[in-house]
């Protein structure tokens, strides 16, 4: 649904008469007028209120609260920026603002807008068991196929609050000595976002399933991130396709954050768990980083990057859980690092460290990685990096002791290019490891005769053997070990003093409970986000038997499922079900193309779709899967322009001549589907693409989609389809409805200026 500003001064008029939320009984009372300016202490009763608001920046809000030494309960009344149906990407506006000193907002419910609450310059400010899910939040254009690169985000800068842009559930600025405690935010694309603020302390929230960003910091220090749940923070993941992150993570600190403690939270199932990078001034003066914060007790599990990614920045990492990630840690250009008493297992690498100096691997469990430890240089730095241009970047000066390496680890150790790493005594190692130097210098590396083998027994001989880069991630083979292997981690029991985190008093115990489907096969996206176990899908996971056969898992809420419809030529292994379960489809023959249809029924718990709609329990929910692709047959040319004498937005004929010259470049495809660079041959900037696909449909009427970046021009059948896209643009979605039947040609023009390129074209019925 998409708002006029006609149908916003509707809505607004609602709000301010009080009047029944869309969708009441005409018959009950209208609830209570809920001021638009709150100046005093004060305690609301329970409505819900629809107040749109069309400030996407925080600077005027649906509500604010603006005083000093205020105490506001809202009595869990619920404040809608739009009707809950609302797509998520069409929510907008501000929900609360707050500005003053010593304010406590309490029981405050908020969705359906950009931002749920902003706060800034408000010290000692209190948020309390507050419900701020279901907000805005991004279609993704990455599908289960294939990555879209558009669906990278960047959070390197927000002096003048570029985060905004991304939405949050809670926003704070300037905000020292903050209390964020018993929140939720869920469903929407970033949970709390911090700037500029110290001495906070965030704890027993919730804020998970999110599309970007579980708890970010910038520029603030000394805060407490106390036993939360941040967990299915992700987006860029494909089980068995890729595992990109695109930036997602659970916890994000960025630019100057300093002497923060983050335990006893759960932090799994992120793009990064933890993301920390220490900032653009110390990339240009090599000065400052995200120093001495410490790492206390997480479980950073299942994130397709890395657990912990740390750079540039001298910090704390001891008693975490870090299993089937990538990379454990990476700790690139990491220095003066403490690595403690962690457990890593079944990720590619444990721990790996680029150009790390000083730091220290000291009584940390690994167990099925590939590689435990990898530690190394590049052959060159970048000459105009700042960094090194002002700081010493060799890789050097590591002690590593008392660690405990089993169960078929391919390298205990892999060095390359690394300097004056000492191994001592009370390495336990099992019988089939190897300690690995593979090429260059490795001055200074002290190992001991022998290391002591696993359990004690025979003592295992340090052997040096070459090794060869592997890049295949260890996959889990039963889920019932993976959990056993959980339940033997205690966060809360370390016998380390000197870094030891007390549990607060009231403090919740957040990690995922055993039996819980945990793993990177549930990190399930689809173009809203992760997958949060509330509703029931039907999901792809591969073939069976034969190319025709589909193996589907169901997930969800327990209950049951039957078979509501399906396309013609589709059977399914049964015809109905149990929820969690698996089906498999026997699909037709592809002639022409697919139309796959899979209609299922879902009667059992109550259930909660990606909007936030509640559908009460036994009342039936559809669901299903659907595939339809027409193969266009398509030829497809490149061309270079310049940008004096043949651009396409001002010059037409010189443009238009260039079109009928030769090509750089030609291909064939069956779908037209560019991102990034779109093929070989053809630069990042500046050319032109022509692309004519012919193609035959059954008859009906069907949507045709684009995404751009730049310019597009489309015909069909010789006849002008879209216009208005011939322009310098980021990647921007175009359609248009049409009547189709029979044999078709289309024409499709496009022009790159510079910066991220795509064209993408999708062809489907218009009504499913």
């Amino acid at each position: 649904m998409r708002f006029t500003r006609a149908s916003l001064v509707v809505w607004w008029v609602v709000a301010l008469n009080s009047l029944p939320v869309a969708g009441s009984a005409s018959a009950q009372p209208a609830p209570p007028l809920l001021p638009s300016k709150i100046t005093a202490s004060q305690t609301l009763k329970r409505a819900e209120y629809l107040r749109p608001n069309s400030s996407d920046d925080g600077k005027t809000a649906a509500v604010e609260i603006v005083g000093d030494n205020l105490t506001v309960d809202f009595g869990n009344a619920v404040l809608r920026g739009t009707p809950a149906t609302t797509e998520p990407d069409e929510r907008r506006g501000t929900g609360v603002r707050i500005r003053g000193k010593n304010i406590t907002v309490r029981n405050l419910r908020v969705h359906g807008y950009k931002i749920a609450v902003i706060a800034e310059n408000c010290p000692n400010l209190k948020l309390e068991n507050c419900d701020l899910s279901y907000n805005w939040k991004q279609r993704l254009k990455s599908t289960q196929e294939r990555e879209d690169v558009a669906d990278w985000m960047s959070f390197h800068r927000n002096e003048n609050n570029e985060w905004l842009r991304y939405g949050a559930g809670i926003y704070l600025r300037n905000c020292d000595n903050f209390v964020v405690k018993n929140c939720r935010i869920v469903g929407g694309q970033c949970g709390l976002m911090l700037t500029g603020c110290d001495k906070g302390l965030a704890y027993n929230n919730n804020f998970s399933f999110l599309s970007a960003i579980g708890l970010g910091m910038y520029q603030s220090s000394e805060n407490r991130i106390l036993h939360n749940n941040i967990d299915w923070c992700v987006r860029g993941y494909s089980h068995g396709v890729y595992n990109r992150g695109q930036d997602s993570a659970g916890i994000l600190i960025y630019e100057q954050s300093h002497k923060n403690i983050f335990a006893y939270n759960s932090v799994t199932h992120g793009g990064d768990g933890f993301f920390l990078w220490a900032g653009q001034t110390t990339m240009e003066t090599g000065k400052g980083g995200c120093n001495d914060n410490l790492l206390y007790g997480n479980d950073f599990s299942h994130a397709p990057t890395n657990g912990i990614e740390a750079t540039f920045s001298r910090n704390n990492f001891v008693n975490n859980l870090i299993m089937e990630c990538w990379h454990g840690i990476w700790g690139g250009f990491s220095y003066n690092t403490n690595i403690i008493g962690n457990t890593f297992a079944f990720n590619a690498q444990g721990i790996a460290i680029e150009h790390g100096q000083e730091n220290a691997i000291v009584e940390n469990i690994f167990h099925r990685n590939v590689t435990a430890i990898a530690l190394w240089q590049n052959p060159t730095v970048d000459p105009n990096f700042g960094y090194a241009k002002n700081r010493d970047t060799k890789s050097r000066d590591y002690r590593i002791s008392n660690n405990r390496f089993t169960h078929h680890t391919d390298s205990v150790l892999n060095l390359r290019d690394t300097t004056g790493v000492r191994v001592f005594g009370g390495n336990f190692v099992a019988a089939n490891a190897k300690i690995a130097v593979t090429t260059g210098k490795t001055e200074g590396f002290e190992l001991p005769e022998v290391l002591e083998r696993d359990k004690g027994g025979v003592p295992y001989p340090a052997v040096m053997e070459p090794s060869g880069n592997v890049v295949v991630n260890p996959l889990l083979s039963k889920e019932g070990y993976l959990n056993q292997f959980v339940t033997d981690w205690k966060p809360f029991d370390f016998p380390l003093a000197k870094y030891k985190v007390a549990p607060l008093a009231d403090g919740k115990k957040p990690f995922l409970k055993p039996g819980t489907l945990r793993g990177r096969r549930y990190i399930v996206v689809d173009e809203w986000g992760p997958y949060d176990f509330q509703r029931p899908i039907l999901w792809l996971r591969g073939t069976g038997r034969t190319p025709k056969e589909k193996r589907f898992e169901i997930l969800g809420p327990q209950g049951k499922w039957r078979v509501k419809s399906l396309s013609p030529g589709v059977t399914l292994s049964a015809r109905s079900g149990v929820v969690p379960g698996e089906v498999v489809a026997t699909l037709p023959e592809g002639g022409k193309g697919s139309d796959i249809r899979i209609q299922l029924e879902y009667v059992g718990a109550k259930t909660t779709d990606y909007r936030g709609v509640v559908t009460p329990a036994g009342k039936p929910v559809s669901f299903g899967y659907s595939l339809f692709f027409v193969p266009i047959q398509w030829e497809v040319a490149f061309y270079l322009w310049q940008k004096e004498g043949s651009d396409p937005r001002t010059q037409p004929e010189a443009f238009a001549t260039l079109l009928s010259g030769k090509p750089l470049v030609t291909l064939t495809t069956d779908r037209l589907d560019f991102a990034g660079r779109f093929t070989r041959g053809v630069p990042p900037d500046y050319f032109a693409t022509v692309a004519e696909g012919k193609f035959e449909i059954t008859p009906g009427e069907y949507l045709l989609e684009f995404i751009t970046d730049d310019g597009l021009r489309v015909s069909l059948d010789g006849k002008p389809l879209i216009t208005d896209a011939w322009k310098y643009q980021g990647p921007t979605p175009y359609s248009a409805t049409v009547k189709l039947g029979g044999k078709h040609t289309l024409k499709v023009e496009h022009f790159q200026i510079d910066g991220y390129a795509t064209l993408k074209m999708n062809l489907r019925p218009a009504k499913r």
